[in-house]
């Protein structure tokens, strides 16, 4: 990571307000609804009535912490990798979670809360082709809210904040259309989330 530069991310507290735009806050997974969006055809023919979207898909997974790299498994549509590293400045004694590899599905939102209330950070931006550093922000959730994200936001895999095994609670479109953004190769940087101070408000 020597030869790239880094963005340290804004962090804020997981509310409506702060996130107005990137998704809904929730606390009850039960209630919550997924947007669902057309699947795009090719040509003039219009989609038929009721056709062309994927049905929600509902899971359990996995996110840990392996030394300094937090992986996760039991993604039905899991591609592996490593979704953050934690860095620690010797100089401020401060500690950092790195990220450069974001993903945005586009024929549905997302959903995710932790199954037994775990604080973790959701890493987002807003729908866009050319994505930047400066688009993402970080929030922080004490464990007691979720966020349902809307189509084509960026995000990484929720980053816990917890030494243990974490199991997320997840709603997502079947289809699974997904594109990808690897920051270091686009714009030789990396994501920066600051740990030393988490929001309270």
């Amino acid at each position: 990571m020597t030869n790239n530069k880094y963005y340290e991310v804004p962090l804020k507290r997981l509310n409506s307000k702060n996130t107005q735009g990137l998704g809904v806050v929730f606390t009850e997974f039960e209630d919550v609804t997924i947007e669902l969006c057309p699947w795009p055809t090719q040509g003039q023919r219009p989609l038929i009535a009721q056709g062309g979207y994927s049905t929600v898909l509902e899971e359990e997974f996995k996110v840990y912490w392996q030394n300094a790299t937090m992986l996760s498994a039991g993604h039905q549509n899991a591609r592996g990798g490593a979704t953050g590293k934690i860095v620690s400045d010797r100089e401020t004694n401060s500690k950092h979670i790195m990220v450069n590899w974001l993903s945005a599905h586009l024929d549905a939102g997302e959903a995710f809360i932790a199954k037994n209330g775990e604080p973790g950070i959701f890493l987002l931006a807003p729908p866009k082709e050319d994505v930047k550093p400066e688009d993402f922000v970080a929030f922080y959730s004490d464990g007691s809210c979720g966020i349902s994200i809307h189509p084509g936001v960026w995000h990484t895999t929720p980053i816990s904040l917890s030494k243990q095994e974490v199991v997320y609670k997840r709603k997502q479109g079947s289809i699974y259309a997904t594109i990808d953004c690897v920051l270091t190769k686009e714009h030789n940087t990396w994501l920066k989330i600051p740990l030393s101070q988490l929001p309270e408000a």
